[in-house]
C-alpha cells in the first residue's frame, strides 16, 4: 500500500470524516424495557399541583409515579399513580375530610420511533376516550421526553415528563 505525504494523509482522513458525517444515520432502536418519569419539567416527582378557582374552591392533584413500559412489537403501557383532593372555600375536604385515595390510570397502545421522535398511540377503548397520540422525543436510547397535558379545575397544564430507563422496576 503506498506511503501517503502527512499532508495529503490528512486531508484524506478529514475528507472521509466529513464524508461518513453527511452519511444519513440509521435509525437505533429505543432500548425496552420499564422507564421511570424522574421529573414534570424541571420539578422531581412526586409533585403537587394547587389551583384555586374565584369562588375560592381548591384543586389539588398530586402526582406519585409514572412509569413507562416499552414492550415487544411496538407496544407500551403507561401508569400514572396520583391522588385528587377538592377542597371547599371554607377548606372542607369533600368525603368527610378523610385523605384521598391514590388512584391509578393505565393506558395501553402502541408506539413507533422515526429518527428522534417517538409517537404513542392509545388502544381505543372507554377509558381511553378523549386521549390523543402523544409525539415525543428520543433523547437516548435510555431517556426519553413525552408531553404531559392534564387538567386541573379549569387550568389546564401543559407539561414535560423526562422519563429514564430503569432495570431495578418491573
Amino acid at each position: 500500500m503506498p506511503r501517503l505525504v502527512p499532508a495529503l494523509r490528512s486531508r484524506v482522513v478529514v475528507g472521509s470524516l466529513l464524508a461518513l458525517s453527511m452519511w444519513p444515520r440509521a435509525t437505533v432502536a429505543q432500548a425496552s424495557g420499564s422507564y421511570l418519569a424522574l421529573k414534570i419539567d424541571q420539578s422531581p416527582l412526586p409533585l403537587a399541583d394547587r389551583v384555586t378557582d374565584g369562588d375560592g374552591t381548591t384543586y389539588l392533584i398530586e402526582f406519585d409515579r409514572m412509569v413507562l413500559s416499552l414492550r415487544a412489537e411496538s407496544r407500551f403501557r403507561a401508569i400514572v399513580r396520583f391522588r385528587r383532593t377538592l377542597t371547599s372555600a371554607a377548606g372542607q375536604a369533600r368525603g368527610g375530610g378523610r385523605a384521598a385515595p391514590l388512584q391509578t390510570m393505565t393506558v395501553t397502545g402502541r408506539y413507533a420511533v422515526t429518527g428522534r421522535a417517538i409517537r404513542f398511540t392509545p388502544d381505543a377503548s372507554d377509558e381511553t376516550r378523549g386521549l390523543r397520540i402523544l409525539d415525543g422525543t428520543v433523547e437516548s436510547r435510555t431517556r426519553i421526553a413525552v408531553p404531559f397535558d392534564y387538567r386541573n379545575g379549569r387550568v389546564t397544564r401543559n407539561r414535560t415528563l423526562r422519563l429514564e430507563l430503569r432495570t431495578d422496576i418491573l
